[in-house]
This record gives C-alpha cells, structure tokens and sequence, in this order.
C-alpha cells in the first residue's frame, strides 16, 4: 500500500493511525491469501483513499459511530464483504449482520467476535492469527461510565479469547492481554451496590 502514514505492525498488519481533526479512527489492513481484510474505515480522506485503492477487500465495522464508519457512505462493497454489528447495521442500513462468531482461514486465521462493552451497543472485535485482538473502542467506556454487567460479560470474553496483544482505536501502541485485563478488573471492582454504572472516564 503506497500511503506514507501507513505504518506495519507485522508482516500481516498494517496500520493508518488516526486523527483529531476531522476525528478519524485508526484503520487496520490484514494481509490475507485472498484479499485484505480491513479493520474500520475512518472519516477522513486519507482513510478513504487508502481503502478505496484496494481492489479485493473484506471491510469489518467494529461499531456505529462515525470516525470509524463514515467512509463507508463513499465506498462500494457488496454485502457479504462487509461485516456489520447489529447497531451498525441500522445506522449505515447495509451490509452483512454479525451476532455469532465468524472465521476465515485466508493465510491468516481472522475471527469476527460481537463484544458486549459500554461504549457502544453492537461490536465487533477481531482478532488474527490468535495473536493480536484489534478492539475498536470497546476498553472504552460511554459519557455515563462503564456499564457494571456490560463490564463484566466483556471481561469474561476478553479471558475467553486467544490473543496476546491488544490494539486499541485512537491509541499509538500495543497492549499486552493481561495489562488490558487487570484494567477493566480494577473498574470493576470499583463498583457500588445498586449503582448499575461506574462513574469513570475512558481508561
């Protein structure tokens, strides 16, 4: 991919960091046999120059809101290449509903997991080669705080899932699973009786 901002995280995955202004998400390409695999579209033109230019393509939405969606309206997908939560869905009205795990085996071994989270209804998150997990914004929680049962099915699915490093929407490096874990851990246990939220920021 001819994109100077482009940066390579491995031999299977690249990243185009996000921006502030306009607010763009960080977009992921998975270097697959078939195709490549791309990890939220963005908001900005960058973004979308550096996806349209790709010819064959799986795009994967991990949630609704705009600065990882917005590019999609200027981009054409058929529907099965394009994986959606349920939220999401309603919101772009397009593409192929995700509500059950789904796998692909294109020279990297790719997972598509809905993710119960506070920051968003309808997630995905993905996660390649049992080594990486791309989770959008789910570590993040909503203006309200973090939901304590969301939280807690989140937390149970994390420990579920096959993966070492995290990588994290709007944020520059890596993260190790059990770092990430500890993390939303500690949130929780912060919790009050009869209080279904948590009042805190984004970690």
């Amino acid at each position: 991919m001819n994109n100077d901002r482009i940066r390579e995280i491995n031999e299977y995955i690249s990243v185009l960091p996000s921006s502030e202004e306009p607010l763009s998400a960080d977009v992921y390409f998975i270097k697959g046999k078939s195709r490549i695999y791309i990890v939220d579209v963005g908001s900005n033109d960058t973004a979308f120059e550096a996806v349209r230019k790709i010819p064959e393509k799986r795009i994967i939405l991990t949630h609704f809101h705009e600065d990882h969606t917005d590019n999609i309206r200027r981009l054409d997908i058929p529907e099965e290449d394009l994986l959606v939560g349920n939220y999401t869905r309603k919101y772009i009205g397009r593409g192929t509903e995700v509500d059950l795990r789904m796998m692909f085996d294109d020279g990297v071994k790719i997972t598509v997991v809905p993710i119960p989270n506070s920051h968003a209804k309808g997630s995905l998150c993905v996660t390649v080669n049992d080594e990486y997990l791309m989770l959008g914004d789910a570590f993040y929680s909503n203006v309200k705080g973090y939901n304590v049962s969301l939280l807690s099915e989140e937390i149970k699915l994390l420990k579920d899932l096959d993966f070492r490093y995290v990588l994290m929407s709007h944020k520059d490096k890596p993260h190790e699973k059990n770092e990430i874990i500890s993390i939303l851990e500690k949130v929780f246990q912060s919790r009050e009786k009869d209080n279904p939220y948590i009042p805190v920021g984004a970690e």
